[in-house]
């Protein structure tokens, strides 16, 4: 009975009850069923009683990755290597990074240096027809005995290639009355394809009071440098030269009368590259007829221009 516990001593009571009573018909059988329903009402109640004592183990946590330490993390010395580990993967990626963008600029550093080269490539023959030809000029007997002679091809390529200086523009600076002089500014420039060396000039002004051109005399060149020489004059560049004179009473209302002439005139001189000389000289003229035109200035024909 203390196996049992409650629910037997119940049913013992229930066998006692029925064994004092009279017996009736189908008591055995009453007595069968309720035992029955009291069995399967024991068993009900105490079969979740029996599971609940039985502890069920809980489930582990996933074990830590050293490789991955970033997951599963769980003790602070691993939370470091994780932040360790980020910093790594993040310099490496820098690295990488760095990397890419030194090839890029090593390939357009490339890129233009082989731009270059060919754009030099393109001048390498003009460079180098002119300086060899420059250099043999200099050599003296060494290289006249292998150069063509002038009336070839060659010389058409010296034309061709040389310097060019020559007046590009002539024009007043200050008025005859403004200061009692007449200030005239004289601008050469190199038309041609190579450079100019050792350029000299000499300009010189004059009031004259003949105002036909025809009637104008060629005026002698100025004898001596007026300014000093110019060591080179590049392709397309230009030299300034500046001259006056001492200007006479009213001499702007004789010049558009047609009273007086202004005439500038002079030289220039320089080196090619094939390390000729060469003269330029110039006379221009102004008066009521070139001032009426606009020219203000007219080149005049000398008949001593030589080249």
């Amino acid at each position: 009975m203390n196996r049992i516990g409650a629910p037997g001593e119940i049913l013992l009571r229930i066998a006692m009850f029925h064994h004092r009573l009279q017996l009736r018909p189908f008591a055995c059988l009453r007595l069968a069923t309720c035992t029955v329903l009291l069995a399967c009402a024991v068993l009900t109640l105490a079969a979740p009683a029996a599971f609940a004592q039985v502890e069920v183990p809980e489930e582990a946590p996933p074990a830590w990755d050293l490789s991955k330490p970033c997951e599963n993390a769980q003790h602070p010395y691993q939370a470091v290597l994780c932040q360790q580990w980020r910093e790594a993967e993040a310099a490496e990626q820098t690295a990488v990074a760095a990397k890419r963008t030194t090839k890029l600029t090593r390939l357009l550093t490339l890129i233009g240096a082989v731009i270059v080269g060919l754009l030099l490539l393109a001048f390498i023959p003009l460079i180098a027809g002119a300086l060899a030809a420059r250099k043999g000029a200099r050599g003296g007997g060494v290289m006249s005995e292998i150069m063509i002679p002038e009336n070839s091809g060659d010389r058409d390529n010296e034309e061709e290639l040389r310097a060019y200086v020559d007046v590009d523009e002539v024009e007043f600076i200050e008025t005859p009355e403004s200061k009692g002089i007449v200030q005239v500014k004289v601008i050469f420039k190199n038309t041609g394809q190579t450079p100019a060396f050792k350029m000299r000039s000499a300009t010189e002004v004059g009031i004259r009071d003949e105002v036909d051109e025809d009637l104008v005399p060629v005026m002698p060149l100025p004898g001596r440098s007026a300014n000093s020489a110019k060591p080179r004059l590049g392709r397309d560049a230009t030299m300034v030269e500046i001259v006056d004179c001492d200007s006479t009473p009213k001499l702007s209302d004789r010049v558009m009368n047609g009273d007086a002439s202004i005439v500038v005139w002079g030289w220039v001189d320089y080196v090619d590259v094939f390390d000729r000389r060469h003269k330029m000289v110039f006379q221009y003229l102004c008066n009521s007829e070139t001032l009426d035109t606009g020219q203000v200035f007219k080149p005049t024909t000398r008949g001593d221009e030589d080249d």
